[in-house]
């Protein structure tokens, strides 16, 4: 389709005909993507009529309502892990939820989020955090880095494939993982402010370095597909 000149929607909404395809194919192909046209501001729409692997594809269209995420968690065996910080970056403000502090405000921030960017958030966040607040609202499109990643060749923690992209951490935190997290909230709990102080800025990179990784991940994936 893309060398004859089939490059958009719009392209093939306006092909009277396109090789390979009889006169009910076309139609019910164009019916599909004039339904979709009208549901371009619902990721709702699209989550479920795309395989979880594709859903990187709706990066760019729904970006301005995406937001990323990553909790610290205590070192409790799960289920009974305890939510201790969650950080969400809506790629303008930089938002922490803190137990103790202000942890049960975190399900409102998602209010007007439409997608999540993570990484193996399908398997750790997102599960702990449905366990852990009653009822949240998650958005309906989630978009997992560890899966994205690994499609494109980048296997590993995300400490490991950080470097292969250019990101370089503080050197306060290079170096830290989920384990020192763990050791870090039970520091604080002790007393020690500076480890409060440690915890949230290494929370805070594992956020904002989703956002350059995701960028990436998207043009990589684009580039693979294109002739």
């Amino acid at each position: 389709m893309w060398r004859r000149g089939l490059a958009t929607w719009e392209d093939f909404l306006q092909a009277r005909q396109v090789d390979g395809l009889g006169p009910s194919r076309l139609t019910w192909f164009k019916s599909l993507l004039q339904e979709s046209l009208r549901h371009l501001e619902h990721p709702e729409y699209f989550a479920p009529r795309l395989p979880p692997a594709e859903h990187w594809r709706l990066f760019r269209h729904f970006r301005s309502r995406i937001a990323y995420l990553d909790i610290e968690t205590t070192g409790a065996a799960w289920p009974e892990l305890t939510v201790t910080v969650v950080g969400l970056y809506d790629g303008h403000t930089m938002r922490q939820f803190v137990l103790g502090h202000n942890l049960m405000d975190f399900p409102e921030a998602l209010v007007d989020v439409d997608a999540l960017v993570t990484f193996n958030g399908s398997q750790f966040d997102l599960p702990v955090l449905k366990a852990y607040f009653r009822d949240l609202p998650l958005p309906p499109l989630h978009l997992d880095l560890r899966f994205i990643l690994a499609r494109l060749g980048f296997r590993g923690g995300l400490k490991n494939i950080e470097p292969r992209f250019g990101v370089r951490r503080a050197p306060e935190v290079a170096g830290l993982n989920g384990y020192d997290a763990v050791l870090l909230w039970e520091r604080f709990q002790r007393g020690d402010l500076t480890a409060r102080e440690l915890l949230l800025q290494y929370n805070a990179e594992d956020v904002l370095n989703l956002e350059t990784l995701m960028e990436q991940a998207f043009e990589l994936s684009l580039n693979k597909l294109l002739p």
